[in-house]
Formats: C-alpha cells, structure tokens, sequence
C-alpha cells in the first residue's frame, strides 16, 4: 500500500535530489564541466561549480541565483570558502531542470562533435575538432590545405580546387569560398569557412565553423560517402 500523502490538489510531494547523484554527475562529465557533486542536507544535491561553462554571466551566487530563477530551476546558490559558487538542488525535478537547461546543450554540441570526428576518421582525413556551447569548429590543418580538398571530395566535389594554386594565400581563399558555397549547399545554410596561410610554426588551415544542425548534417554526407572518395590529386 502506497502511504506516500498527497498535496491539497491531489498531487504526490516532491522527490528527493539524491536518487539522481549518478544521472547528474555522468551528465556533467559528459558536457564537460569541471564540477563535484555531493549528497547535501535533506535529500538535496549540491554541485560545486569550476568550469567556466557555467550558464550565469557571473561567478557569484547572485549571478547565479538570477540564472536559476529566470530558468524556473528550484534551486539556489551559495559561494563556499575558496570562492565556488555551489548549486543545492533539492527535488528530482530540479535536477532534471537543470541537466535540461544549463547542461543538454553541452550534451547534444559534444556528441555531434564526436560523431563528426569519428565519420572524418573512417575516411583517414586529418582533423581537429573544437566545441563551443551553440558552434561547432573542424579544423583541417596540414600544407597545401589538401585534408580540405579530400574533404570536397567526399561531398562530391572532387575537382573543386582546380585552377588554384593552394601554395598561395589568394588560392587558399578562393577555396575556402567554394568550399562554403559547397557546404552551404549540404546544410541548407550559410557556414563560415576561413583559410589561413601557415608559418614557422603552423601548418596551413582551414577552418569551418558550423551550429549543430549543420554539423549534423555534414555528418551525415560525409558518412554516406563511399570510401576511397579521398583519393585526389593534390593542388600546388
């Protein structure tokens, strides 16, 4: 028998935070914050906060407390003795608001990264990749700016470069021109593409800068294409 009462309109009271401490830590680590969680005072849950993704312009608890409350998050903010702002999020709500607000955006940019890294690393380009809260950059460094050219490649462009001498930074923008008039054809939208001549101490590169659903979708193509599709003549 469920002796658990109900509020006046019918409705069962609150849960308890501290169910939820592995769901809001794995959450956490997989956005990247640096933070530690802890079971607090009356089934709460505390997150001391250091990584510098936090979502409040800030690092007070007055910032932070302003965050909480224009995002309906039950929860409030306090600073501890080496200066941290600490989160108390007492209900199971709560914390599924806050995983939902200040967290799923890291989730849903890091994921997208990782599954265009992976798609590029199934056809051997080389590639970094950064992330930002709402952008996603894939930088293609190496001389002569032939990773991108591979790249045109496998969305179907393979002669993309011709006629550009990729030795020289006029050839190099001309490319990155193309190549965004080539991405902007896959995503459906305009993607910023940047090139950038190299020096003593950095290979030339080309940076293409995208939101999540554009990167989603170049996942996706790049995916779809055939491997071997890399394999094109290099531009001098």
């Amino acid at each position: 028998m469920n002796t658990a009462s109900a509020g006046p309109a019918g409705t069962l009271p609150p849960q308890p935070a501290t169910p939820l401490l592995a769901v809001l830590s794995d959450a956490l680590d997989e956005a990247g914050f640096v933070t530690e969680t802890a079971p607090g005072a009356d089934d709460a849950l505390t997150v001391t906060v250091y990584s510098s993704k936090a979502p409040w312009k800030e690092t007070t608890p007055e910032s932070a407390n302003d965050w909480l409350a224009r995002n309906k998050i039950a929860a409030t903010a306090s600073l501890n003795d080496g200066d941290y702002v600490v989160i108390t999020l007492s209900t199971a709500e709560a914390v599924s608001r806050f995983i939902a607000v200040a967290l799923d955006p890291w989730l849903r940019v890091h994921t997208t990264a990782d599954q265009l890294a992976d798609a590029l690393e199934a056809h051997s380009l080389p590639h970094e990749v950064a992330v930002s809260a709402h952008f996603i950059e894939l930088i293609l460094p190496d001389e002569g700016l032939s990773s991108a050219v591979q790249l045109a490649a496998l969305l179907g462009a393979p002669r993309l470069a011709d006629g550009l001498n990729l030795r020289r930074a006029r050839g190099m923008r001309r490319l990155a021109e193309r190549i965004q008039w080539l991405l902007t054809g896959v995503a459906g939208s305009d993607v910023d593409v940047i090139a950038e001549p190299g020096c003593a101490h950095a290979e030339d590169r080309l940076t293409i800068r995208s939101t999540v659903d554009q990167a989603r979708l170049l996942t996706t193509r790049i995916t779809d294409a055939p491997h071997g599709a890399v394999s094109v003549t290099r531009h001098n």
